[in-house]
This record gives C-alpha cells, sequence and structure tokens, in this order.
C-alpha cells in the first residue's frame, strides 16, 4: 500500500514547487495535484458567500480526485504518493486517504507578493496586466487575507507538521522528505 501524504496551503504557498522539488528527492513517488481535477469537480462559486456560511470544506468536492488516490493508495507502486491537497486532512472525501499531513505555513504578505509575481509572469505583455493586479490586490483586501489567515490556522491545526513556507523551496522540500522518511 503506498504512502499518502498531503501538502497543503493557501494560494501561493508554493505547494506544487516543493512538491515538484521532493519528488526529485524521493524513490519510487508520485504526485496528484488538485488544480488538475477541475472538470468534474465542484466548488463554492462566490467565496466571501461561502465563507460568511462558514466555510465548509466539505463543499469543495473532487470526486474523481478522490477516486485516483483511492486506486493509487491501494497500489504497491509506488512507495510514496504526494498530493498536493489544498485543505489538508479537513475535507471528509479525502481525509481518509491521508497517512501524513504537512502543511505550508505562510505570512499574508509573501502570499500576496507570490501571486502577484505569479500573476505578472502569466500576462506579462498583455493589455489587462494592471487591471488584473488590481483585481487581485482589491480581493486580497475584500476577503482574501481573511480566507487566508482562516485557512492556514485551521490547516495547520489539522497537520502532522507544519513547516515554514518562507523558507527557499529546496530547504522546505527537504524537509518535507525528512517527515516521510521519519514515519516510513
Amino acid at each position: 500500500m503506498a504512502y499518502v501524504v498531503a501538502v497543503s496551503g493557501v494560494s501561493g504557498a508554493g505547494k506544487t514547487s516543493v512538491i515538484q522539488h521532493a519528488l526529485a528527492l524521493l524513490v519510487e513517488a508520485v504526485a496528484l495535484y488538485f488544480d488538475d481535477y477541475r472538470a468534474g469537480s465542484t466548488y463554492p462559486p462566490d467565496l466571501k458567500e461561502w465563507i460568511e456560511r462558514g466555510a465548509n470544506v466539505d463543499e469543495w468536492q473532487t470526486p474523481q480526485f478522490a477516486e485516483d488516490l483511492r486506486k493509487l493508495r491501494a497500489a504497491s507502486v509506488p512507495a510514496v504518493v504526494l498530493v498536493e491537497e489544498p485543505f489538508g486532512k479537513l475535507r471528509r472525501e479525502m481525509a481518509g486517504l491521508m497517512d501524513l499531513a504537512i502543511h505550508i505555513d505562510v505570512p499574508a504578505d509573501v502570499l500576496l507578493a507570490r501571486r502577484l509575481l505569479r500573476r505578472i509572469d502569466e500576462e506579462r505583455g498583455s493589455g489587462e496586466l494592471i487591471d488584473r493586479l488590481v483585481r487581485d490586490m482589491k480581493h486580497h483586501l475584500a476577503i482574501g487575507r481573511g480566507l487566508d489567515a482562516m485557512a492556514s490556522m485551521e490547516m495547520s491545526k489539522a497537520a502532522d507538521v507544519v513547516v515554514d513556507g518562507t523558507k527557499e523551496v529546496r530547504e522546505i522540500a527537504e524537509n518535507v522528505v525528512a517527515a516521510i522518511r521519519q514515519r516510513l
């Protein structure tokens, strides 16, 4: 049976980059990424309203993601499955499939800077870049930073390991791999 490790964190925490670096350090490991399962998944359409109703993470449903993870978990190879799961063990749909939950904790100012830099990289040369950046910053001020703080606190409480997300990606990945090896 594969050992399943959830890597959680809010948008901009570096989950994808950390997982990619960790894969290079592990033998017989694969990864599943939350964002690859947008099709066929359901999410709250209005995040502000979702927060006001209590931010029930179980409203984020990813049935194909869960099914693919169940199949990988049942296999003997790979030895380790790294799962980019923003909510860690918090969603009932995924909680029973995780052996270890690692949360990448990042301060709100660093998250905002990373998101804005990502937007600039993605849309450099676009005539709408400034408008998109302004919308991103307004969203952050209106609900983003509150959502990030609430989510990070809940994910940290539910995690088995919390790592400092302000470190270099390589170092965070090494911490993730060390936590996995300690438990295998």
